[in-house]
């Protein structure tokens, strides 16, 4: 599956995502030769170039929105989830009484769905 969307061409090159990839996991790695698990996407692209022609040096670029790909039905290695599974960790319901320290486990329990910007920078070579 790739990316669809309109391209238009004025004084500057601008592509609007329109449909295509959600999520492609890929493998990217990291300065120093570390590789890690990546989740692809640009949902709702608006990209621009820095010209009206396609060649070595072009520029390209936008933000994007990318949704959580964790949905209410995914479920933590706790099974923790947004609307199914445990609401807290099964061993753990002593630890969540209203005291000094519940921060950290609200914020370790609590799931949900977000939405976030992200953006993108390509270059022709």
């Amino acid at each position: 599956e790739g990316i669809e969307g309109k391209l238009t061409v004025d004084n500057t090159i601008t592509f609007n995502e329109k449909e295509g990839i959600d999520y492609a996991a890929t493998t990217v790695q990291l300065p120093g030769g570390e590789r890690v698990p990546f989740l692809f996407t640009v949902k709702d692209l608006v990209a621009k170039g820095n010209g009206n022609v396609f060649k070595p040096g072009f520029q390209f670029g936008g933000d994007f929105n990318t949704p959580s790909y964790r949905t209410g039905l995914f479920l933590d290695p706790k099974g923790r989830g947004g609307t199914t599974g445990y609401d807290m960790a099964v061993a753990l319901p002593g630890l969540q009484s209203g005291e000094e320290g519940d921060d950290e486990m609200f914020m370790e329990n609590n799931k949900v769905f977000d939405v976030t910007k992200g953006r993108i920078e390509m270059e022709v070579k």
